[in-house]
């Protein structure tokens, strides 16, 4: 439609501020905390969640990018 954005996911990893460490739900490793948002009401409502699992040997494994 005509002025509709597209919209597209924004992650940043978040510091630890009282939250509690997140897990791989497959593996049960540590992962980074991430910040994800999402639109409600015309305000962005910030969500905290698990990052990618980094370890090589989890069925879910996401390599590093750069």
């Amino acid at each position: 439609m005509a002025g509709e954005q597209q919209q597209r996911p924004h992650e940043t990893i978040a510091p630890h501020a009282g939250h509690e460490q997140q897990v791989c739900p497959a593996c049960g490793s540590p992962v980074e905390t991430v910040l994800r948002r999402r639109k409600s009401l015309g305000i962005f409502i910030p969500e905290w969640a698990p990052g990618p699992c980094r370890n090589p040997e989890c069925a879910v494994y996401v390599a590093l990018e750069g």
